[in-house]
């Protein structure tokens, strides 16, 4: 059956070869004026706009039993292929190879667009990875930090007491030093003292010398030198104790035959 497709004013021309399928129907983006009747019998040329093109149609009753979806060309990409479809300032052969390009430039875009979004899939794979690996430092830089701050306080309490161990040594030797040189002096005066005496009893006597009251001994206890007194175990000898006499006490502090 021929019937005029009557193209609505601003839709895209189709080509002269073009034979509409059981199923077409133009895209519902597309509008057209109030009362626009799409497809005229070919005597009807009264309806026929300027952009009207004669082709072989479906006749209304097997239209209608027809069950198949209609094909409904939506999108950008899709809107291209249909302009090409419909020979846009293109003659019919040339467009079955543009319809071709046009579909293999849409796949070629479209597996672009699969090959980035898999690679932006491994990028946020390989950042998430490299998040958690940051985080796991930091956490380790963080517990090494508390760990070296804690080794510092100790080894600083460590050394305050070993300064102050090194001040009482210093301390104790400086006495001990102190001691020595008291103990060295009293028996460098002991030494002289009995030399002292050692000489006074080797000496002759020139002349008896007329005879003396005994000193205070402070008691019945009498030492003629410290000798005697340690041969008795009193020394030292104190002021005030059983053979106590001056003559026992040489630097006169108090305590004889030190």
């Amino acid at each position: 059956m021929r019937k005029v497709y009557n193209l609505p004013p601003g839709w895209p021309a189709p080509s002269s070869e073009w034979t509409p399928d059981l199923q077409w129907e133009p895209n519902p983006e597309w509008s057209k004026p109030d009362g626009w009747q799409l497809w005229v019998d070919v005597p009807d040329t009264a309806l026929i706009g300027e952009g009207a093109v004669v082709v072989d149609v479906p006749d209304e009753d097997t239209r209608k039993k027809s069950r198949r979806k209609p094909l409904l060309i939506l999108g950008g990409a899709a809107a291209t292929v249909v302009v090409f479809l419909f020979g846009v300032g293109a003659g019919g052969g040339s467009g079955a190879g543009a319809v071709a390009a046009a579909e293999a430039s849409a796949s070629a875009a479209s597996s672009a667009a699969a090959a980035e979004r898999a690679e932006a899939q491994t990028d946020a794979e390989a950042l998430a990875v490299a998040q958690e690996s940051l985080e796991a430092d930091e956490a380790k830089l963080a517990s090494d930090q508390k760990s070296l701050t804690t080794l510092t306080a100790d080894i600083t309490q460590k050394a305050d007491k070993v300064k102050s161990r090194e001040k009482a040594v210093k301390s104790a030797e400086t006495d001990l030093d102190a001691r020595e040189s008291d103990v060295a002096d009293r028996e460098a005066a002991v030494e002289t003292a009995e030399a002292a005496g050692g000489t006074a009893e080797e000496a002759p006597a020139a002349e008896e010398p007329a005879a003396e009251e005994p000193e205070d001994t402070g008691g019945a206890a009498y030492y003629d030198n410290c000798d005697a007194a340690r041969a008795d175990g009193a020394a030292p000898v104190y002021t005030g104790d059983p053979g106590y006499g001056s003559h026992l006490d040489r630097d006169g502090d108090g305590v004889g035959c030190e």
